[in-house]
Parts: C-alpha cells; structure tokens; sequence
C-alpha cells in the first residue's frame, strides 16, 4: 500500500495511538497494528496484543463508502499474541475473553466470521477462515450436575488449513496440516492431516489448495 492509499484507508489516529501510546499493546518485533477506519479495539485491564514481526491488519477490503465495522475486544488479562502477519476483513468479530490466550501465525479471515477464545485457540501458518466461519472453543453457558459438565477444551488448526464458508470449528477440534474443511462442516474432535471434510465423507487429499 502506497502513502496515498494508507492515509486514506487507515484510521491515523488509532494508528499512531495503538503502535507508540497504548500501554496494551507489546512490540517484541517490527509488526504493527494496521487498523482501517471503523475498526473498533477494545482493552480491558491487564489484556495483550503481543506483536512480533507480523502486521496485524484489521478491516480489510472494506467496499468504498461503507461503515462496516470490525471489532476486536480482549477482556481481563486475555493475551492475542500475533507471531506473523495477520489480515481480517470488514465486519468480523474478534474475542479474547478473560485470561484467555489466542496465539497465531499467517491467517486471513473473511468478512462477517467470528472468533471467540475462552481458554485457547492456536492458528497455524497459511490458514484461509472463509465467509461467516465460526470458531468458538468453549459453549460459554455451563451445564452443571455436581461439576461442570461442558468444560471448555482447546482450539488447534494446523498448518495451510482452508476452513470453508458458514463452516464451524468447536471445542476440542484439532485439524491437522493441509486441510479442507467444506462449505457449512461442523467441526468437533481431530481431523488428521491432508483430509477433506464433506457433508457424506473424509477423504484423503492428493494435492495442496491454493490461494
């Protein structure tokens, strides 16, 4: 993006505040966050982006003269820690709930998906969330008898993962490295590597997918 394109994109004011004021926001590399206008960033006390050496863009490809929003909101001591570039398109909804911890590498997400960490979720490098994804790792309303029947369990997606429109990754879920998760698939337990994920089946995959 050239100085023209940034400055008309970018909301300049949270730029500078987010990347040289922000007390919550910890550089341990040269990567930025890069919020485009109507992002909207929340920080609760004690809450962490931690930025290595990967951007953080948030409201990406947003059409001209739209107001769509993208929000982002880290409650109570929740730490994001972004290890490489990450870009979120308008209209997506980013959680880090109380003392949680989301770690990720290289991802795009695109519009309108959500993502919830209550516990822990980790993204592995190169993994494309399509349209209205859901990705939750908690049911975030117990079920108690004597204890908690519905404990939340930990997010992983592997390496070059492709997680298709309306699809749902759950808690527990566990996708292994170039994956295929199929347009509206619910996810739940462990997905092995080089799998496609269908309505009727799991089938091996004989190449990679591309961007």
């Amino acid at each position: 993006m050239n100085k023209f394109e940034f400055i008309k994109k970018v909301d300049l004011i949270k730029f500078i505040y987010l990347n040289k004021f922000c007390r919550n926001v910890i550089h341990e590399g040269r990567g930025k966050i890069i919020p485009y206008k109507n992002c909207v960033i929340n920080f609760h006390e004690g809450s962490k982006i931690i930025l290595h050496d990967g951007d953080l863009e948030i409201g990406v490809n947003k059409l001209n003269g739209s107001k769509a929003e993208s929000l982002v909101r880290l409650y109570q001591n929740g730490e994001w820690t972004v290890q490489e570039t990450c870009s979120i398109n308008y209209g997506c909804t980013i959680e880090v709930l109380k003392g949680a911890r989301l770690n990720t590498k290289y991802f795009t997400m695109n519009s309108n998906s959500v993502l919830v960490c209550s516990d822990n979720i980790e993204i592995q490098h190169d993994v494309m969330i399509g349209r209205n994804v859901v990705i939750y790792d908690s049911d975030y309303h117990q079920i108690r008898k004597e204890s908690v029947l519905n404990a939340s369990k930990p997010v992983s997606i592997g390496t070059h993962v492709w997680l298709g429109t309306n699809s749902m990754v759950l808690k527990g879920a566990i996708i292994g490295e170039n994956c295929i998760i199929g347009a509206g698939e619910t996810v739940r337990g462990v997905i092995e590597a080089n799998r496609t994920v269908t309505a009727d089946k799991v089938f091996e995959n004989k190449g990679r997918w591309e961007r």
